[in-house]
């Protein structure tokens, strides 16, 4: 089943019950986490999704796209993907569409591990003041796409 990206975009903000009411959950697994823990997430590996929400209250606070997924073979995202992006999508691609970014982090390595770039967009026009954040592997090519209010951002 597909997810309506694009809505739940727009749901950020809301609780987890009015989002299951909407329809855009494709099943009824609750969100869980840690005990102590002030976030919950739900996976949706099928579809492509991470959701997180507060525990305190269940609100929706960044949701995840996976669009490279290079543990499975022959991942293709599955749903349609919001704002004109692309499920191939390259740093400069991203640079053409969107321009450049408000924050920015370079390449590093941490504990042995390689990471690509991370940027920042804000998006206009949301219900909610909202970025978009690309995370790309040592290729340029966007890994995954986080959407969250601007308030939740931390650098």
């Amino acid at each position: 089943m597909t997810v309506n990206v694009d809505a739940l975009i727009n749901s950020l903000g809301k609780t987890y019950s009015e989002i299951l009411d909407a329809e855009l959950v494709p099943y009824k697994t609750p969100p869980t986490g840690y005990s102590g823990d002030p976030d919950l997430s739900l996976e949706m590996a099928k579809e492509g999704i991470y959701l997180s929400f507060r525990r305190d209250g269940r609100i929706l606070q960044e949701i995840t796209l996976h669009l490279l997924r290079p543990e499975l073979k022959n991942w293709i995202f599955p749903n349609e993907l919001p704002l004109g992006l692309q499920k191939d999508m390259s740093r400069t691609w991203v640079h053409n569409r969107f321009g450049e970014p408000f924050k920015k982090a370079e390449p590093r390595v941490v504990m042995r591990r390689s990471f690509g770039w991370i940027e920042v967009y804000s998006i206009d026009e949301q219900r909610v003041p909202t970025v978009m954040r690309f995370d790309y592997d040592l290729d340029d090519n966007v890994k995954d796409v986080t959407f969250l209010p601007i308030a939740n951002l931390r650098w």
